[in-house]
């Protein structure tokens, strides 16, 4: 796949049209795009077809079943490890619009000068934030910081960028679903790769309605990904 260097990968299961629009912002800042259809149903497929056009040819991905988002991200991943020449940065970018353009331009501009260095898009939680999205952050945090050597503030955001000598790691960590993005977190701890979060800006759309987060199971995905990994030994605090 060729590329200039910055690629967004996009995870998108049954997504609306606000996918066309962020696909249109990334074009527009000169990203090469790749979209992961993990598994949506056919009435969604003239939405990545039109993506597709969008992105200017760039690749979609079709999963043929719902494998959840880590496994999405990790065959994405995998896609560009296999068919994209180093060097570059990737972004993971969320298809429901709740990244604006100027934060992801950022984040992605912090990785690219400071490969090696796994870069948060660090969302400053208040009380305008949805209750669901606030308590669920915090607790993880809590545990996450508490029971391992990470130390980080957005456990959740699902904004990071981070050079390709990242990938190859972040394609064997283990997870399908959203406890992936924890372990990910985990991972590059002990790997010792630094981890930088730069603040963005919090934007829930209909108070974060079009998650596709299960609360109870994926909750229970999540804090058993801290507890197995607790006290696995030092890693590098972030920055």
């Amino acid at each position: 796949m060729k590329h200039n260097g910055k690629i967004a990968l996009i995870p998108a299961y049954n997504p609306d049209e606000k996918l066309l629009g962020v696909v249109e912002d990334l074009k527009l800042y000169g990203f090469t795009v790749l979209i992961v259809d993990d598994g949506s149903g056919e009435e969604f497929q003239e939405i990545f077809r039109k993506a597709g056009e969008l992105s200017g040819a760039n690749a979609v991905v079709h999963l043929k079943s719902n494998k959840g988002k880590g496994t999405a991200l990790k065959t994405g991943l995998k896609y560009i490890r296999d068919n994209c020449e180093a060097p570059y940065v990737v972004t993971t970018v969320d298809a429901d619009g709740q990244h604006g353009i100027s934060d992801i331009n950022t984040v992605t501009r912090a990785a690219q000068s400071s490969r090696g260095t796994f870069i948060i898009g660090s969302r400053r939680l208040d009380r305008s934030t949805p209750f669901r999205s606030r308590s669920g952050n915090l607790i993880t945090r809590v545990f996450l910081n508490t029971l391992t050597p990470a130390r980080i503030y957005d456990t959740q955001s699902g904004l990071r960028s981070f050079s390709d000598d990242i990938v190859p790691i972040l394609c064997k960590t283990e997870g399908s679903r959203y406890e992936y993005e924890m372990k990910v977190l985990i991972d590059v701890t002990r790997n010792n790769i630094p981890v930088k979060e730069i603040k963005i800006k919090a934007i829930y759309i209909d108070g974060n309605s079009s998650t596709h987060f299960r609360t109870i199971a994926d909750s229970v995905r999540i804090y058993k990904t801290i507890f197995s990994n607790a006290g696995y030994g030092e890693g590098k605090n972030n920055e």
